[in-house]
Parts: C-alpha cells; structure tokens; sequence
C-alpha cells in the first residue's frame, strides 16, 4: 500500500527504511538506487538509507573528470578496481572495502530542502565519528566533508531528480589509504585522505553503522525501521 511521500510516523518524524546488505558492485547499486526512486517518488517507499560496501571503485560526478585520478585502465585492473562516470554532483572519490557507503533516497519536496539535506547529510558523519571516538572531527558544509586538522574522513556527493535524492555518503572505517593517494579527490589534491580507525576512533564497522543510522535519523527527522532487505 502507498506510504505517500509525506507520510509521518506517529511521533511526528518521516518513516524510513533502513537496510544493510553485504558488498556489491557500484554498478549494480546504481541500478538498485534508481528503482528505489521510482518507489520513494510514486509513494511506494518511504525513505531509504541503504548501508553497504562495494568492490574498489574510483567515481567522478558531473563537475568531475577521469584526469583526477593518476592511473590508467590496466593499472587499475592490476588493482582490483574501475574507474567509472557518475551521475551524483562532486568530482573524484573512491569507495570500497573498509568504507561504509550510505545511499538515502528521500522525497526532498516536502522537506527538508536540498541545502538543508546535504548539511544533514555532513554532520551525521561528524556525529558518528565523535560517537565512534574521533572527538575532533569537524563538519566543513562548504567542502561537503567531515574533517580532522584538515584530513578528509568522509565526503557527500548526491543527485536530486524529480524531487528524490539519490547517491549520499562515504565514510571511512579503516580502509587502505593508499586508495586516496592515486587521486585528486574533489579536486583538492592537497587534501589527505584519513579514517575513523586512523584517527584513533574504533574500527569496528557495525559499531560505526549503528552510530551512523541515528545520526541519520536524527539530523532528518526520520522514525528508522531496519528491515532485512531493499524494499520492492
């Protein structure tokens, strides 16, 4: 049965959906964003903060391009990973193994606004790093990042079409930082890539999920239901 894009849960929040599955290719995960848009859009879904992981990958959005990152096709392959064109905002990231990757596909046409969303989106970051032991971190709304003395721990690129966002977030647990190294990320290849685990915080990634998933549903006003998996 329809949920109706502002449809509100009994304490006054947003329904959402929260779901968590196991590591998936970026291009697959596309394909599955798109079909919860259509469900989010229509009033088939509410909102849906899906949690995962994916297979190396380097991704540049619209303002973004392939000369961001320093190694070539074959070198990539050697790698284990792809490089690929997005269609969310922003220009080079990576996401993969040690990286919890948070998709929220939400109705923004009865709130919050765009502005609004992407500032939710940067300090829930920041909440779940002091929540997971990086007291330091900070939000930079400017950079759509989260921070520590300038090291860069997570990064939010979206897509908003017809009123439903897609893409999100990436937030670093304990990946290999050498993935960042072989790129200008956003455009700033000055700024150092760093972790939650690096910067002394835990590297538990379930732990760093479930600060992350309040923090989400705290920031957007959201009542969370964690279901087993994707909805449709």
């Amino acid at each position: 049965m329809p949920v109706g894009p502002g449809a509100d849960a009994t304490d006054g929040a947003r329904p959402a959906l929260i779901a968590r599955t196991a590591r998936i290719d970026y291009v697959a995960a596309w394909d599955e964003q798109r079909r919860l848009a259509d469900l989010v859009r229509t009033g088939h879904s509410p909102a849906v903060i899906w949690l995962l992981e994916h297979d190396p990958v380097y991704t540049y959005g619209r303002h973004g391009t392939r000369a961001d990152l320093f190694v070539d096709d074959a070198a990539l392959a050697a790698l284990g990973a792809t490089c690929l064109a997005s269609d969310r905002g922003g220009q080079m990231t990576w996401h993969g193994p040690g990286q919890v990757t948070g998709y929220v596909i939400m109705d923004l046409r009865r709130g919050p606004g765009v502005r609004r969303f992407v500032s939710s989106l940067v300090d829930a970051m920041t909440d779940a790093c002091h929540a997971c032991g990086v007291t330091a971190a900070v939000s930079d709304h400017d950079s759509m990042g989260t921070y520590v003395a300038g090291r860069k721990l997570g990064s939010v690129g979206i897509r908003v079409a017809e009123g439903v966002s897609m893409h999100g977030i990436g937030l670093n647990v304990d990946p290999d930082l050498a993935w960042f190294a072989r790129m200008s990320a956003c455009g700033a290849p000055e700024v150092m890539a760093s972790s939650i685990a690096a910067e002394g915080g835990t590297d538990d990634r379930h732990a760093v999920e479930q600060e992350l998933m309040a923090a989400l549903a705290a920031r957007l006003d959201l009542a969370p239901q964690e279901v087993a998996g994707l909805p449709g």
